[in-house]
């Protein structure tokens, strides 16, 4: 067996062996696209505890608070914040980062913030855009509750990051349709006469 000394040496050369094929990789991509979301609510103005878990949340926490010296100003920090890692592949042509989502107090209604960058970018990496609801508005409208996040390059859709709980328009018009009405495939005559037992295919040579 390793000892501890030989595993942790290990395990940086494999995360650096990581690293290294991720970044290759992204440097040979044409396509912008999303890395990933950080969904990173901030719910009370105490730090979250000093377990490994709670590591994100609690840098988050820091980050937002830093600065807010009055019970007043920490509580007005207070919300939902969405952090949007995504390689621009295309810094020469405009970019734009979509957040649609719904709130406690909207009900279904689909809300929409953006950020656009329509000057070109020095050169191609990866780009952190972020989302932030809070203060009297947020108080307002509620939590965020459904999300969908669309990268947008030259004025196409090219890639999306959704919540688990997150329905697009037409698939929630869908979910409320009748059983019956919902099968678009389905043949009306085939159960005309269930009892009818159906002659087998045959071979046409």
């Amino acid at each position: 067996m390793l000892s501890s000394p030989k595993k942790n040496r290990l395990r940086r050369c494999l995360l650096l062996d990581a690293l290294a094929v991720a970044s290759l990789l992204s440097s040979c991509s044409t396509t912008s696209y999303i890395v990933t979301v950080s969904d990173l609510p901030l719910k009370d103005t105490k730090l979250p505890g000093m377990d490994w878990q709670l590591s994100s949340k609690r840098a988050n926490a820091q980050y937002v608070l830093y600065g807010a010296n009055s019970n007043k100003e920490r509580t007005a920090r207070l919300g939902d914040y969405y952090y949007v890692l995504w390689y621009d592949a295309q810094p020469s042509t405009p970019a734009r980062v979509e957040m649609l989502y719904t709130q406690a107090a909207t009900a279904s209604k689909v809300l929409t913030s953006t950020v656009e960058l329509t000057q070109p970018r020095s050169s191609r990496g990866t780009r952190k855009t972020v989302f932030i609801f809070n203060g009297p508005l947020r108080a307002q409208r509620g939590d965020v509750l459904t999300w969908r996040i669309n990268l947008y390059s030259d004025g196409k859709l090219v890639d999306s990051h959704r919540s688990y709980l997150w329905m697009d328009p037409e698939d929630l018009w869908q979910s409320r349709l009748p059983e019956k009405q919902q099968g678009q495939d389905e043949d009306p005559k085939a159960d005309a006469n269930p009892s009818q037992e159906k002659a087998p295919p045959t071979d046409s040579h």
